[in-house]
């Protein structure tokens, strides 16, 4: 498939380095020499703007990487010139802006898929493999920790300035999260949350502590804290079901090697059997996503982690804020 990248920040060199071998046709950024830097890197054309890269290009599929600000209205003129779209996530600043997105997917017959890439990383597919195979038994609830620390300026990046982030850590690591729990429980109504700025100084919230429960008996339920004040970078989700329980732990890089415990009850309970998987090598996360989404255009496997899933997130940050007196994410 023919691929078009708009954004040739961080998130878009990763994109870029990890199309599973299929074609990428342009790059465009406002920031013309970065642009033309990652095209020479990748060996592609560097554009002199998004409408000469989606009329000239052929793409078939764009890749929205951009600041969350412009996520929304790049990703519609792309959908608009007919073109499948992997946006990054959050998808928008706003419920809105994700339901005018799949408006305008459902006019044109083509797919939008969200860049929740954490669902490819390989400790939480054997996760959703033990989850498919009866492994843990009806699921009852998820706990997780996700942070990283920051760095020097951190609170003067464009993260920290609401008009082009729309929010601050919950909207940020936290919908990696909230979309993990979509995958798993469906949509769990929002039942509490904390959101507050500890440590860095700025006008955005650093650290979250959300649960969620649904209305049935027993409920399955999730909680959660995310933090840009985790000296040590963290992901740690455990998952309980009553036949069993899986713990993550790592993502590899700076957030330490990514393992998987599975601990399987016994009839006699006490001390569970007990299983560790260890993953290794370079993250393939990015281009997994990718590929899922190719697929679906292809053979229509189902999409993982799609414009359903961004909404449900979106409706939890945008709860959580208005609970805890903060400014909403708004349409830019």
């Amino acid at each position: 498939m023919k691929i078009a990248l708009l954004g040739a920040g961080l998130i878009g060199r990763k994109r870029g380095k990890d199309l599973r071998g299929h074609q990428l046709v342009g790059v465009y950024d406002p920031q013309g020499e970065r642009a033309r830097a990652l095209a020479a890197e990748l060996g592609t054309e560097a554009f002199e703007s998004e409408g000469a890269l989606l009329e000239r290009s052929g793409a078939e599929l764009v890749v929205v990487a951009t600041t969350n600000a412009s996520l929304h209205a790049a990703a519609a003129r792309a959908v608009a010139a007919g073109r499948h779209v992997l946006v990054e996530k959050p998808g928008g600043l706003c419920v809105a802006e994700i339901e005018e997105l799949a408006r305008l997917a459902r006019q044109r017959g083509v797919a939008v898929k969200v860049g929740f890439n954490h669902r490819f990383h390989p400790a939480l597919l054997e996760t959703r493999r033990l989850v498919e195979a009866g492994k843990l038994g009806p699921l009852m609830f998820l706990r997780a920790r996700y942070g990283h620390g920051g760095r020097l300026g951190y609170e003067s990046e464009w993260r920290a300035r609401p008009e082009l982030s729309g929010g601050g850590e919950l909207l940020d690591q936290g919908v990696h999260l909230l979309d993990l729990i979509h995958g798993f429980f469906g949509p769990l109504p929002l039942r509490s949350a904390f959101v507050t700025t500890s440590f860095w100084r700025m006008p955005v919230d650093d650290n979250a502590v959300v649960t969620l429960a649904g209305s049935e008996a027993p409920p399955r339920w999730a909680t959660f804290h995310v933090s840009s004040s985790e000296w040590k970078n963290t992901f740690s989700l455990e998952l309980y079901g009553r036949d069993g329980k899986v713990l993550v732990q790592g993502l590899g890089g700076s957030y330490g090697k990514e393992t998987l415990t599975y601990y399987r009850m016994l009839p006699q309970m006490g001390p569970p059997a007990t299983e560790v998987l260890e993953f290794e090598g370079p993250d393939r996360s990015f281009g997994l996503d990718l590929e899922n989404l190719v697929a679906h255009v292809t053979s229509g496997v189902r999409l993982e982690g799609d414009l359903s899933s961004a909404r449900y997130a979106m409706e939890v940050v945008r709860d959580a804020y208005r609970l805890n007196g903060l400014a909403v994410p708004s349409s830019a």
